[in-house]
């Protein structure tokens, strides 16, 4: 963040003029001193100061610009963060200027000449706020109690476009506002983030007079986007939360394929169901246009899209199913060989049951023949696992497997397993050594704290 002096509004000028002051307003060939502080890339910036030398700090780098002249000076305990920001800033400020260097004590007499003279300046390290880590935040209203649920170690995937979200920075607060959000709920954001403030406040001595920002998707500016390993193209992603992980999956085709076909933004259960279907019978379909069989995948990141195919029209007939309790239950099935089959075939098999249209129909049968399971070399990476639940209501696996396969960014991840469960396959010794109590007592925690504890352990 670069803030300079003065302003180029009428509004400012006609105080200016009216009050008599001197118009400090910061041009190309002005005389300026540009102070560079802050300890880390969240809580750079660089503000303009009074162009005297008593303004220098040996803690900090300063920019002077004289005409068509730029100087950087670098104090004896200035940090190489805030070094690389002078360089990004001079560049900023005139792009393709040679910048003359100046390290403390070095300086030269046109330097001193454009602060005015050599004057004693102070070398006491100014006090920082103390800097705090930001954190993202869901929230509720549990039977009109407000309540919030945290993120961790987020990231811009967190962003869902049906939501809203609040980013604490302890400094700032920022409400971000999905595209797809309710309008009526898009109309209470700054009473939510009052809300907000109001619990904080009590609870972690934040500032009630904390700015608030109202952040809308794809409107998202640098001072929010830093908080992020933000990626632009994700930004500009159009659609919900569904044809983005589409997207991301298949690529930018099928997405447009899915827009056309649903005749809106908003997607209703039936035609978010079409699209999961449309994405799956292409991940399915063989390249070489014969639909008597299916070749074999040579590889796993073709095993691996068809999984999360699967995947995905899982999650869509889950949402179905709890926005309809009325609808038909789905009867699961065994294989002939009497393996349980995953929650993922039986619902997408069911689903197939349902299209009436006949071409849809034969495509659909084809595909019921595979399995989406990843292979390497033409070999099964091995059998499936089922996950069961016992009679106290804890979940434990016919297989274990250790921590390091199961962890949701491991190097050699498990296959085959229900991935909402990661933690049910866990031995009970290294159950009770990772999450720090046996599994009977976590399956009889809420849902949101079995989540919040596997997230920290990189299990969920």
């Amino acid at each position: 963040m670069v803030v300079l002096k003065g302003g180029l509004s009428s509004g400012y000028k006609n105080y200016v003029a009216d009050k008599g002051l001197n118009d400090e307003t910061y041009t190309a060939d002005c005389v300026a001193l540009i102070r560079i502080s802050g300890t880390s890339v969240h809580n750079n910036k660089a503000v303009q100061v009074d162009a005297v030398a008593t303004s220098l700090n040996s803690n900090e780098c300063f920019l002077l610009q004289s005409g068509s002249s730029m100087f950087t000076w670098h104090g004896n305990q200035s940090t190489f963060d805030q070094q690389q920001l002078a360089a990004k800033v001079a560049e900023f400020l005139k792009p393709g200027v040679a910048v003359k260097h100046a390290k403390e004590g070095t300086e030269s007499s046109a330097f001193w000449f454009a602060l005015g003279g050599k004057q004693s300046y102070t070398s006491k390290k100014v006090a920082q706020e103390t800097v705090r880590d930001p954190h993202l935040f869901m929230f509720s209203f549990n039977k009109g109690k407000f309540e919030v649920e945290e993120v961790y170690n987020f990231s811009q995937d967190d962003l869902l476009t049906e939501d809203i979200l609040i980013l604490d920075t302890h400094a700032e607060l920022f409400i971000w506002v999905g595209q797809s959000v309710d309008p009526k709920e898009k109309q209470n954001v700054f009473e939510i983030g009052q809300k907000y403030i109001e619990m904080a406040a009590a609870l972690e001595g934040l500032s009630p007079s904390v700015p608030l920002y109202k952040v809308t998707e794809g409107n998202e500016p640098c001072f929010f986007t830093t908080f992020f390993s933000w990626d632009p193209a994700k930004a500009t992603a159009h659609g919900n939360s569904f044809q983005k992980k589409v997207m991301q999956l298949f690529g930018a085709g099928h997405t447009v394929e899915n827009q056309d076909k649903s005749n809106g933004s908003n997607q209703g259960g039936p035609t978010q169901r079409a699209s999961a279907l449309a994405a799956l019978s292409s991940a399915f379909k063989p390249s070489s246009g014969t639909r008597s069989a299916f070749p074999r995948p040579s590889s796993i990141g073709q095993g691996s899209q068809r999984a999360a195919a699967v995947a995905a029209l899982s999650s869509v007939l889950t949402a179905e199913k709890k926005r309809s309790p009325e609808a038909s239950p789905v009867r699961s099935t065994r294989s002939p060989t009497g393996e349980a089959t995953s929650p993922a075939e039986t619902k997408s098999e069911n689903t197939f049951s349902e299209v009436e249209d006949s071409k849809e129909a034969s495509e659909v049968k084809e595909t019921e023949v595979v399995e989406p399971v990843s292979e390497s070399n033409g070999e099964d990476s091995g059998p499936k696992q089922e996950v069961e639940q016992d009679e106290n209501g804890s979940e434990s696996s016919r297989s274990t497997f250790s921590y390091e396969q199961l962890r949701a960014h491991s190097d050699n991840p498990v296959t085959g397993i229900d991935f909402k469960r990661r933690e049910a396959y866990l031995a009970d010794e290294e159950f009770q050594a990772i999450m720090g109590m046996a599994k009977e007592a976590f399956y009889k925690l809420p849902k949101w704290k079995q989540d919040m504890h596997k997230r920290k352990v990189d299990l969920f």
